[in-house]
């Protein structure tokens, strides 16, 4: 059957000297994998430019149930990127956001509240205009949700310190290393009270910025297994540094 969906563009494969593989984020089906046949030539009716990092695209698809690749029928841009591809800040966070989709994102059913937040993400960093260095953190703290470990509980003078093996703000010092000082503690509290629509209002120096990035990173690493390494935020902390 034919079906029409919203996607979004995690990675792209070779697959010959003319075709190539990309897997996509549908809003309908959750992860899928597309086979293109012909999307390098000249002449080829669904071109490979347009599965591009993060794409958000219209699709016709073909959908056969147990079959590993699908294929596709037409494919457009939903939205063409305006300011991204010119702006090395807004490219750099849209490749961080890239590689901890592909390290995170394991979801093989539809979940249009997913999808949604993943489309507002991207299409927000396309066009707001300024105060959008703290954009992937706000990501960070959000997307937790998905995964099950958005933090619980709340900052205050008895609870000041933020577990990060158990994602809660407690009163004292766990039996492990793994707990962040009150000051830290707080900036998370802000973090999860901010969004995109708030972000100037969140004032960070390039210092606290690369620091609550590597925070946020390693609270990623206590709850996925499957995590590794991730080497885009090197990048980040120069351009914002």
């Amino acid at each position: 059957m034919i079906y029409k969906t919203r996607g979004i563009v995690l990675r792209t494969v070779d697959y010959s000297d003319t075709s190539l593989i990309a897997k996509i984020y549908t809003e309908q089906f959750g992860i899928q994998s597309y086979l293109i046949k012909g999307a390098k030539r000249k002449k080829a009716s669904i071109k490979s430019n347009l599965f591009q990092p993060l794409a958000l695209l219209e699709l016709e698809v073909y959908k056969k149930e147990k079959q590993q690749l699908q294929s596709l029928k037409e494919v457009g841009a939903e939205i063409h990127f305006i300011s991204i591809p010119n702006n090395q800040a807004k490219t750099s966070i849209l490749f961080f956001l890239n590689e901890i989709l592909l390290k995170c994102l394991q979801e093989e059913e539809e979940n249009m509240e997913l999808f949604s937040f993943l489309h507002e993400t991207i299409q927000t960093l396309d066009s707001v205009e300024k105060n959008f260095s703290n954009l992937h953190l706000i990501f960070l703290i959000r997307f937790s949700r998905f995964l099950g470990f958005f933090p619980q509980g709340n900052y205050s003078d008895t609870n000041s310190l933020f577990d990060l093996r158990e994602g809660i703000f407690v009163g004292q010092e766990p039996m492990h290393p793994d707990f962040l000082t009150k000051e830290n503690s707080a900036f998370i509290s802000k973090l999860i009270f901010s969004n995109y629509y708030s972000m100037e209002t969140f004032s960070l120096s390039g210092k606290e910025r690369k620091n609550l990035l590597d925070i946020l990173l390693r609270y990623y690493e206590l709850h996925l297994s499957n995590m590794g390494n991730i080497t885009s935020h090197k990048i980040l902390e120069q351009v914002f540094a």
